[in-house]
């Protein structure tokens, strides 16, 4: 075949098209992205099939240039682009990149779920916590688990934190960090308020609702119980809620999580006194579990909320 030109005009003239039309298709078959596309498979495209494929040319070119303003597809957000299908030109549609990126943003979003939680939690960034000797071993902890929740293919148990420590000292907030840090890699979390959610387990007994929002809870992939302590303790939540959820993570070996103002030794106690009696076996069973799936990190530093360092 002669040059790309050459070869054009030679179509146009042949064809002997009438004015108007002959002007529309001079300026599609013009456009830079239409010529780079008949220069790449000019070995194989013919006169006869150029003519054949001349309404998916306009159609492209039209789409491209914004001259079709009805396009819903073009209002969704989709963009033409050629291709060659038994050796006709078709024109096929694919998300732009701004679309792209909105759909691999909210994708992102979905993968953390948070439960009577901030919803500033969901712009926490590793990048821009707020550093001292007091969070230090706890951001180291928490970059450890990172690199190996996000090894490819299979990985083994990965131990999650327990960040203990004062009000204020970042504890959720470095949480929240991970949980938007493991959703671009691909990995869901789940974030509860553990006293908040305690208590609507509470009520949803007369819903029988009890079960599926244990299931919900006990299965995420990724799972971080924040202000465990900070309820008011009672045996029920403590065996039939708290207790199944904590054996079934570690019996499935889920990476788990925990914020408390309460040390391990501390949340023991807290577990064993109940309104009605002093369990400490069932205290010792329950803290078994959270040992096995987490590791004790006490954080110490200045109340951020106070400060307005960073959100809570």
């Amino acid at each position: 075949m002669h040059s790309l030109n050459e070869y054009l005009d030679k179509f146009m003239k042949e064809k002997k098209l009438d004015q108007s039309y002959q002007a529309l298709m001079t300026t599609a078959l013009r456009d830079p992205d239409v010529q780079a596309f008949l220069s790449a498979h000019q070995a194989v495209i013919t006169t006869a099939e150029l003519e054949k494929s001349a309404s998916a040319i306009y159609e492209f070119y039209q789409v491209k240039t914004n001259q079709d303003p009805n396009s819903a597809l073009s209002q969704a957000g989709y963009e033409p682009y050629l291709l060659l299908n038994n050796g006709l030109i078709e024109v096929a549609y694919r998300p732009t990149a701004q679309l792209a990126a909105a759909r691999s943003a909210q994708a992102r979003r979905e993968r953390v779920t948070m439960v009577n939680l901030p919803h500033d939690l969901r712009a926490a960034d590793l990048l821009t916590y707020q550093q001292s000797a007091g969070r230090k071993d706890a951001i180291n902890a928490a970059l450890r688990m990172l690199q190996e929740l996000s090894q490819p293919g299979p990985h083994p148990f990965a131990r999650g934190l327990y960040l203990t420590g004062p009000f204020g000292i970042g504890k959720t907030y470095l949480m929240g960090a991970v949980a938007n840090e493991l959703a671009k890699q691909g990995i869901a979390t789940t974030l509860v308020h553990f006293p908040t959610f305690a208590t609507q387990i509470k009520q949803a007994i007369g819903e029988g609702q009890v079960w599926p929002q244990i299931q919900k809870i006990q299965s995420a992939p990724v799972l971080i119980l924040d202000d465990i302590g900070a309820d008011s303790n009672g045996p029920w939540v403590r065996d039939e809620v708290l207790g199944v959820i904590l054996q079934y993570r570690m019996q499935e070996r889920l990476t788990t999580c925990f914020t408390s103002n309460l040390a391990m030794a501390e949340l023991e106690t807290f577990l064993a006194d109940t309104r009605q009696k002093t369990d400490v076996l069932k205290a010792k069973r329950l803290m078994e579990r959270i040992r096995f799936l987490a590791v004790e990190l006490p954080m110490q530093g200045p109340n951020l909320r106070q400060t307005g360092g960073i959100a809570p």
